[in-house]
């Protein structure tokens, strides 16, 4: 098949979560399985900064003529760049994408004109196939920068370019819509019929995400649960029943991680490398954690660890609130991250009233990231909600125990403890329900117990987390069925996309 994946990030051309590596690895994977791939995304600031240090490994360039976008023609250049068996097309237009920061302006609000921005983006990608002659049997969009391709795609008159075309929209955060004023709709070209309750119409305002359901073959999102999660009140950012009535065409696809970069065996942040077959060097990891952080050094103190955005849909709050009832235990607690302001305050606060046991980090930094997945007993995520999350599948791979709320992709990666599970291997980590600082508590509580009075048990459930595939190719073999799927047994396409 030929799979366009359109996504306003990828690694490592720009990025500012997780997305931007999904968008690196999915492609790639797919690829593998021998599907011709071609990644569209912006070029940003930061992407034309990322070849600039890249001599000899330039993209091909060239002018597409102009796009209008409201009453503005716009310029339309591509820069096009191979990465392995992936093409990489960026999307290049100064006015649009020459700022300091991809999405928002320095005081965090949407850029006023992003319903322009990414207009031109998906204009832009349907103007570059049509140019090359490609026909898409998929084209699968990410998020509300992406959603209008669905749109666009499905009102492609019959028998032309794009009405085999499929589409697939991939939800990742639910809580970013792409919401902006009514009257914008005028940017995205599309006549105003569409500003209705079924389509594009959210609470009197444009929702860019809401459209692109609407018009999509294929909605999926990043785990089984929060697909499900996703159609009621509680977790629907006010979607929950536009979603269920979507219900038949939106499924759940958890993410992989990159098991090259995440890998105790070969990583070059640890101090000694480590396996499933011979974990004593995680060891050396702990005490450098230990030293690094200001924690005491006690090989034998239960370490939790955090690498995360601080912000209460996190659960920060509930491990500041929790700690206190184990500080009397040999139990210690590093934080990596930086955040809202009383979440920060809250944490210095609480490194300040037990130096030896807590160590607040704030600040980005990949090295200690690693680190403290190394390092740490058991890794802390009491969410309230997490669409997939990444960090307990790291910490899995690292050996070290994810402590968990069962919400989203945390409920579908993580199998709390029993005895039983244990002796059956399916064992991978503790989990609570409530979203309450007392169930994390009992959590925390039941994990250190095991630590600190079994140790061969504890060592049996490090050995089945470090055993887990969360690798790539088996979320890309569950993509490649929702595609087969859509696209007719003639197909459409082209084998050539250079």
């Amino acid at each position: 098949m030929l799979i366009v994946f359109a996504t306003p990030e990828v690694f490592p051309y720009s990025k500012t979560g997780g997305l931007a590596d999904v968008s690196a690895a999915l492609p790639s994977a797919l690829a593998d399985l021998g599907h011709d791939v071609i990644v569209f995304s912006p070029c940003y600031r930061q992407t034309t900064s990322y070849f600039e240090l890249r001599e000899g490994d330039q993209p091909e360039a060239f002018n597409a003529g102009t796009v209008w976008i409201g009453d503005d023609n716009r310029e339309l250049s591509y820069l096009v760049h191979r990465s392995g068996r992936v093409t990489h097309v960026f999307t290049v237009n100064g006015h649009y994408f020459d700022r300091d920061r991809l999405y928002t302006a320095s005081d965090g609000r949407d850029y006023l004109d992003n319903v322009s921005r990414y207009s031109f983006f998906c204009r832009a990608v349907l103007a570059y196939l049509a140019q090359r002659d490609l026909s898409p049997h998929i084209v699968h969009c990410n998020d509300w920068q992406a959603a209008l391709l669905p749109v666009f795609i499905a009102a492609a008159a019959p028998g032309t370019r794009f009405s085999a075309t499929r589409s697939v929209l991939t939800i990742h955060n639910l809580g970013y819509q792409g919401i902006f004023p009514a009257e914008q709709i005028y940017a995205t070209g599309l006549p105003w019929e569409r500003f209705n309750i079924d389509e594009l119409e959210f609470y009197g305002s444009l929702n860019l995400l809401k459209g692109g359901i609407a018009a999509a073959d294929a909605v999926t999102t990043v785990s089984p649960s929060y697909a499900k999660e996703i159609q009621t009140a509680e977790y629907g950012f006010g979607l929950g029943g536009f979603l269920e009535h979507h219900g038949a065409k939106l499924s759940g696809i958890l993410n992989g991680i990159d098991t090259d970069t995440w890998n105790p065996a070969s990583d070059s942040y640890l101090p000694e490398h480590y396996s499933v077959d011979d974990v004593a060097g995680k060891r050396a990891s702990k005490a450098t954690l230990q030293q690094i952080s200001g924690l005491a050094p006690d090989a034998g103190a239960f370490l939790l660890g955090v690498v995360s955005r601080l912000d209460r849909q996190k659960g920060i709050h509930l491990i500041a609130d929790v700690f206190p009832s184990l500080a009397s235990q040999p139990v210690q607690l590093v934080v990596l991250g930086a955040g809202a302001g009383e979440l920060e305050q809250m944490l210095r606060t609480l490194a300040d009233r037990f130096p030896k046991q807590v160590a607040y980090l704030n600040k980005h930094d990949e090295s200690l990231a690693h680190l403290i997945e190394a390092g740490a007993d058991a890794f802390l995520m009491p969410s309230t909600y997490e669409p997939c999350g990444l960090n307990q599948m790291y910490s899995q791979r690292y050996g070290t125990v994810p402590i968990v709320r069962e919400t989203g992709g945390l409920k579908d990666t993580v199998l709390n403890y029993t005895a039983n599970r244990l002796e059956k291997r399916t064992a991978s980590g503790f989990t609570f329900r409530k979203n309450d600082a007392a169930s994390l508590l009992k959590a925390i509580k039941a994990a250190a117990k095991l630590f600190f009075t079994d140790r061969p048990a504890w060592q049996q459930l490090v050995r089945c987390c470090m055993e887990l595939d969360h690798g790539w190719h088996s979320r890309a073999l569950e993509y490649e069925k929702l595609y087969s799927g859509l696209v007719s047994p003639a197909g459409t396409g082209s084998d050539e996309h250079a």
